[in-house]
Order: C-alpha cells, then sequence, then structure tokens
C-alpha cells in the first residue's frame, strides 16, 4: 500500500501518515507536488469531506492497525484487514493531480 502510493504521487521519502497526509490535502497542488484526488473538485463540501476521510482512514490504519504490538484474534484481524483495504481501493482509483 505504501509503495503504490508512493509511486503513484511520486513522493519515495515520505510513508505512511505523512505520505496520506500530503497526498490528501484538498488545496491545490504547487510545482513538484502531487494529489490523490478520489473525486473531481466541483466546489462541494463533498469534495472536502472526501479527501479529509482520505486522511482520517490512513491516520487509524498506520497508527491503530498496522502497530506491531497490536496483536488480535482472528475475526479482529480480518476487520483490521478489511479497514486496511478500503484505502487500498481508493488509493487505486484515485487520479493524480500535479502542476503542469
Amino acid at each position: 500500500m505504501i509503495a503504490e502510493s508512493q509511486n503513484k504521487v511520486g513522493h519515495r521519502n515520505v510513508i505512511e501518515t505523512d505520505l496520506f497526509k500530503q497526498a490528501s490535502l484538498p488545496d491545490d497542488p504547487k510545482p513538484g507536488e502531487m494529489r490523490l484526488r478520489r473525486m473531481k473538485d466541483e466546489g462541494s463540501g463533498a469534495y472536502r469531506s472526501v479527501q479529509r476521510g482520505v486522511m482520517v482512514r490512513a491516520e487509524g490504519v498506520f497508527p491503530g492497525i498496522r502497530n506491531p504490538l497490536s496483536r488480535e484474534a482472528r475475526q479482529e484481524a480480518l476487520e483490521y484487514l478489511a479497514s486496511a483495504s478500503v484505502l487500498v481501493r481508493w488509493v487505486g482509483a484515485s487520479s493524480v493531480e500535479a502542476v503542469s
């Protein structure tokens, strides 16, 4: 998930939560930056909400689920995997916005 996200936005030096915070900012990218976009910005509040959703999901997945100290029962592990899978799907379906 991290490598795919890094490749998609061209940032190999940023990882985990910071990567998603930078890549999901609703603001326009500056020169040399890229953003992941789950939907086109049509000036609605939904756009900002969707972009924030990616950041919030990443903030939960990396420190809470990927934490090496959290070893859970099989059912809980499957639920965590499903939660992380949503983030992977969002990254895969996102378009990349860059300044040309």
